[in-house]
């Protein structure tokens, strides 16, 4: 960092809070994927020992945990989809880290297009952010 107080710019506030929410989104995300993990495997190993209305209601009730975590995924994939997006849209420029407060001391923070090393064109554009 040429500059350590620059990540301290009162105009990157938005920008922090912004990602701040994205970051929040994404883990999030990994969370219901384990439920979603855990609940999926469970269901596939089904076999309570009790009586036949017993067995149906509790797998229903599993079901019924399973659709509400497949929903809230997409809840979650939707807002995180929308945030990537105002997220890029708020940089400056591609292709460049901005340095940024998240909290614990300088952050940065991009949207590339182009792989650093070879050069080449990215097939899909990168939002990196490093914390």
């Amino acid at each position: 960092m040429e500059n350590l107080v620059e990540y301290l710019d009162e105009s990157l506030v938005p920008l922090e809070e912004k990602i701040r929410n994205y970051l929040s989104v994404e883990h999030n995300i990994r969370m219901i994927e384990v439920e979603l993990l855990s609940l999926q495997s469970i269901a596939s190993d089904f076999t309570p020992d009790s009586d036949e209305s017993g067995q149906h209601m509790a797998k229903e009730q599993l079901h019924v945990k399973l659709n509400d975590k497949e929903k809230r995924m997409g809840v979650l994939l939707e807002q995180y989809k929308t945030l990537r997006q105002e997220v890029i849209n708020m940089l400056p420029e591609q292709n460049k880290f901005f340095e940024l407060n998240l909290g614990y001391g300088p952050s940065m923070v991009g949207y590339f297009t182009v792989d650093h090393e070879t050069r080449q064109p990215l097939s899909e554009p990168v939002l990196r952010i490093v914390h």
